[in-house]
């Protein structure tokens, strides 16, 4: 089983930079726990005004808070995937005039975590604040022994921000044709983003 490093990367999206009105805090969207009881109703987002010219929608929408901002086709997707940890959280993209350009987007909130990092074999520093989590990779190494293999699309222990998904998750992906995200292979990642 193989396994990639999963982030958002998109040219000229329409960036969204906060979540809906009445939102559980920032930090409780990076820890894993459900937030469906905290998230409003009918949330909305809509594309930054900082960026006035980039209007394009994706399958995975670029945002400022580094989540998995997942369209309605992607989410079918994932969902046909049998990704058991996925909460969905869903809200509604308008424009930069407030106009409704993505009505079936949601926040894919991924519950739980692997410990999927070897922390003997990576190069990293712990962050500062939170003392339990890595802060800085400079070369990961996976202790693939150690991940669930239901494990499809998951949070790492050490790294919640860390998204990585299993091979047959990133060939469903790139046969489907999803848009707005961009993979590295895990074992030996850099922590750099091209």
């Amino acid at each position: 089983m193989q396994y990639f490093v999963f982030k958002i990367m998109a040219e000229e999206a329409g960036f969204i930079d906060s979540y809906p009105r009445g939102s559980p805090a920032e930090w409780k969207f990076h820890e894993g726990i459900t937030l469906a009881k905290e998230f409003p109703i009918e949330g909305e987002v809509s594309f930054s005004k900082s960026y006035p010219d980039d209007q394009n929608l994706y399958d995975f929408q670029p945002n400022l808070m580094s989540d998995l901002l997942v369209s309605g086709r992607a989410r079918k997707l994932i969902e046909s995937l049998g990704v058991s940890n996925a909460e969905w959280l869903p809200v509604t993209v308008k424009d930069h005039k407030g106009n409704v350009v993505g009505p079936d987007y949601a926040f894919l909130n991924l519950l739980g975590a692997e410990d999927a990092i070897d922390m003997e074999r990576s190069d990293y520093e712990m962050d500062s604040l939170e003392k339990d989590q890595i802060g800085v990779i400079d070369r990961l190494a996976l202790n693939t022994s150690a991940i669930s293999p239901d494990a499809k699309m998951f949070r790492c222990t050490k790294e919640r921000r860390l998204i990585l998904i299993r091979d047959d998750v990133h060939a469903a992906f790139e046969q489907a044709g999803l848009t707005g995200f961009k993979v590295y292979e895990a074992e030996g990642w850099d922590g750099l983003e091209l």
